[in-house]
């Protein structure tokens, strides 16, 4: 049962990233959401220090081209993701992307993997939408529905590529050089005059606490997707990705605990018994509805 823990404690860790990302987005500590996007896509080349360069080799052109198609489709996912974060409720945003993230992997995979869906598909695409509808109050501001459906679609884009990615090349070689496209993309980034003023002010002004925040909330990130491919390897990938429902679970006690402590930036409506009845139901049935998905 040790893949079980690992992928519960991987959620758990999932839960604390979305918070720490509405925070940093909404406070004053990150001053533009794609200034936050940068940092993020920056810190992929953390890889080269675990780099066993002897088993690395030079990139074929299609390698390249994928691995910078792979970078911008993440890249502008996690930008619309905070965009959507900067304006609205986690609990509402991370439902809606995670739905569609789910959905999108599935139907980007029949189209460019010629993988076929599964009879359950929409049995759990049903239950994904109902789920998702419960958990989310859709209290979304002007442009933030469509940030946070955007952020979805293009995480699930980003991760068959990076599946095709692996049957073209090593697994060494495609995370390797897809991380280090994720880096090119946030420089690119930079070619946007609005974005550079953004970024050089918000490194000027930006305090020791900020960068050390964004550099742990990013290292728990990469620690929980460890964690959730250890538990792949070691459990049934069906219910590892069912779990990812425990999210919504943990994002819902932290806003019971935060809410009070931290009305700025965690205001969601969790304090009446109903909605908490109604949240239950909906991470239900979004758990399911990954079950189904996966079978």
């Amino acid at each position: 049962m040790l893949w079980l823990y690992l992928a519960l404690i991987a959620q758990f860790l999932n839960a604390a990233v979305i918070l720490a990302d509405k925070y940093l987005v909404t406070s004053k500590a990150v001053s533009k959401p794609v200034v936050y996007a940068f940092y993020v896509g920056l810190l992929s080349g953390v890889v080269v220090l675990a780099a066993p360069f002897g088993a690395i080799f030079p990139p074929r052109l299609e390698i390249i081209g994928l691995s910078f198609l792979i970078a911008l489709s993440y890249i502008f996912s996690i930008l619309f993701l905070y965009k959507s974060l900067a304006a609205s409720d986690a609990s509402d945003v991370a439902p809606v992307s995670g739905a569609l993230a789910a959905i999108s992997t599935l139907v980007f995979s029949f189209v460019f993997l010629n993988h076929d869906l599964s009879r359950n598909f929409l049995t759990g695409f049903i239950l994904l939408v109902v789920g998702t509808l419960l958990m989310s109050f859709f209290r979304f501001k002007k442009w933030s529905a469509l940030h946070a459906v955007l952020a979805g679609v293009l995480f699930g884009l980003s991760s068959v590529c990076v599946k095709i990615l692996f049957n073209m090349t090593s697994f060494i070689d495609g995370f390797f050089w897809s991380r280090m496209a994720n880096v090119a993309g946030a420089l690119m980034l930079l070619l946007w005059p609005a974005n550079l003023r953004a970024v050089v002010q918000n490194i000027k002004s930006s305090t020791r606490g900020t960068k050390l925040l964004v550099m742990g909330n990013k290292g728990l990130a990469g620690t929980a997707f460890l964690l959730i491919l250890l538990a792949i390897n070691l459990g049934d990938v069906s219910i590892v990705n069912a779990l990812a429902g425990a999210q919504f679970l943990f994002l819902l006690l932290f806003a019971l605990i935060f809410t009070k402590k931290f009305p700025g930036y965690f205001f969601e409506t969790v304090h009446r018994r109903h909605v908490i009845i109604q949240k239950l139901a909906g991470i239900i049935l979004i758990s399911a509805g990954l079950v189904f998905l996966f079978l």
